[in-house]
């Protein structure tokens, strides 16, 4: 990960009480991490797409596409 890349641990704006993680690059917002019902929730306007290795323990990759 390069020092234009970041991980930032701040509230949630919508579920009080709760945080999340932004991902940011250049400074600007790319992905946001936080608590879903049934695991965790990834949203971003930048995911291109999304594969899923085989491997133990279990992963996923998810692609970000910022220009």
């Amino acid at each position: 990960m390069t020092t234009e890349e970041e991980f930032r641990v701040c509230p949630h704006d919508v579920l009080p009480g709760k945080k999340m993680v932004e991902y940011r690059r250049r400074g600007k917002f790319v992905a946001g991490i936080y608590p879903h019902q049934d695991g965790i929730r990834i949203v971003s306007k930048f995911i291109t797409g999304v594969s899923q290795d085989r491997s133990y323990p279990q992963d996923v990759v998810i692609k970000l596409e910022v220009h």
